[in-house]
């Protein structure tokens, strides 16, 4: 992870691109919040990007955070 940037409950989590594979760690990163964890997040090149609705309790923001540190995990 490079970056965290947030602007009320959006966030962009930047990640550490791949060497001459530009996109493949977001990708990755994709698969795995989709298909693993559950969890529906946007992508641009390296960048996860969440925007959870507005309406929302800790309890699932709890949970998202929960769920998007395994996906870096799996994507280190």
């Amino acid at each position: 992870m490079v970056d965290i940037r947030t602007v009320g409950l959006t966030a962009g989590i930047d990640l550490a691109p791949v060497a001459d594979a530009p996109g493949k760690r977001g990708f990755a990163g994709l698969n795995s919040a989709f298909h693993d964890n559950d969890l529906m997040l946007r992508v641009a090149g390296d960048t996860l990007v969440l925007t959870p609705p507005l309406i929302i309790t800790e309890d699932q923001i709890g949970e998202i955070v929960e769920k998007v540190a395994k996906v870096i995990r799996a994507t280190a």
